[in-house]
């Protein structure tokens, strides 16, 4: 298999630096990967506290860097009373904050976790479940005022996306798997962040959940599409199965379909011969973006508001990375020429972000 990329932990230190602008961090941790306890590993799909939203735009595809905003409940320049900020706990990688929310850990006080908030600031939180490496990080697309396709009355993409994932991570931990989720409920959080996310937890596996919009030609078919890492053999194999398994599942459903004329598992790439989705280029682990069905059709758009397609597509997806842990088979459904693609980079960055309450 080709690596995709070299210096994975200093790659992600510098990451981190980037997002957070200051640079004392405590290294990953290696060795063998603490399985979660049921307790934690429920926390990270039902958070027990809903997080208090205050968000702003931004979508999949581009990336803008301008400031932040934050509400009172996140501490950034907070009297400490001279705590000193320690490393974090060996095999503390993030906690799951009163509210919900998940959150990398990159140091601690006696009293408090040092943390990246969502849009990427630093942060201080007096309590959190704790959380190790996990095998899988499941990223729901949108959140927040970025509500992705609103086609359906009552549901949005980002809306969709969350149950997908949740759904999907139940499944996986009900077959022993750890995962995470990047976004616990209805708020933003940038790609680089999302990123970030899945670095700092050492997945094995990444895999962002999307819907596609505006709906394709009429097709026989389901017109599911998977992105996947242009330097990467395993990424590539991640997406072949997980396309295999929500393409079989989809396809029992009577439906008028909508898809393009390459869809399957493709490269995406700017006109520079960059993979052109931030989601897709930005983390370090094995990673795929999966447009799961048409919220812009009208036809799709009624089965996809439908609990049937909820529990067909989200335990699609958790067969999927489930093969791809467990086996060498190799998925289907490439794509040989790559699409060109160029985002207009408005959107997707940390512009005008707005962390939830994080106490």
């Amino acid at each position: 298999m080709r690596l995709r990329r070299p210096y994975p932990v200093i790659r992600l230190i510098i990451t981190l630096i980037l997002a957070v602008g200051f640079g004392t961090l405590a290294a990953c941790s290696g060795g063998e990967r603490p399985v979660l306890d049921g307790e934690v590993s429920a926390d990270l799909i039902e958070p027990e506290f809903d997080p208090a939203a205050e968000q702003s735009s931004g979508a999949a595809a581009g990336e803008t860097a301008t400031s932040s905003t934050q509400p009172e409940s996140v501490v950034l320049d907070q009297d400490l009373r001279g705590e000193q900020i320690a490393p974090a706990p060996d095999g503390v990688l993030a906690v799951i904050t009163t509210t919900g929310v998940l959150v990398p850990v990159i140091g601690k006080t006696p009293t408090r976790y040092q943390v990246i908030a969502p849009c990427g600031d630093q942060a201080f939180v007096g309590w959190g479940h704790e959380v190790s490496a996990v095998q899988v990080v499941l990223d729901p697309g949108h959140g927040g005022s970025e509500s992705g396709a609103d086609d359906v009355p009552d549901l949005t993409e980002a809306e969709l996306n969350l149950q997908i994932a949740r759904r999907s991570a139940s499944r996986l931990l009900e077959r022993e798997i750890t995962v995470a989720v990047t976004r616990t409920d209805d708020y933003r959080i940038p790609i680089q962040q999302r990123a970030a996310i899945a670095d700092q937890l050492q997945a094995e596996v990444f895999v962002s959940i999307h819907h596609n919009t505006p709906a394709s030609k009429s097709s026989t078919t389901p017109g599911t599409e998977v992105y996947v890492q242009s330097e990467s053999d395993d990424s590539a194999r991640l997406g072949g199965l997980v396309y295999e398994e929500v393409f079989d599942a989809l396809s029992q459903f009577d439906v008028e379909w909508t898809s393009r004329d390459d869809a399957g598992v493709l490269v995406v790439l700017d006109d520079e011969g960059n993979d052109a989705y931030g989601i897709v280029r930005r983390p370090m682990v094995t990673s795929a973006l999966v447009e799961l069905a048409y919220l812009g059709n009208p036809d799709e758009a009624a089965l996809l508001a439908t609990d049937e397609y909820v529990e067909a597509a989200s335990t699609a997806v958790a067969d999927g990375i489930e093969r791809f842990l467990t086996t060498s088979e190799p998925g289907s459904g490439f794509i040989e020429t790559p699409r060109v693609f160029n985002p207009s980079g408005l959107t997707g960055g940390v512009g005008d972000c707005v962390n939830p309450r994080l106490e």
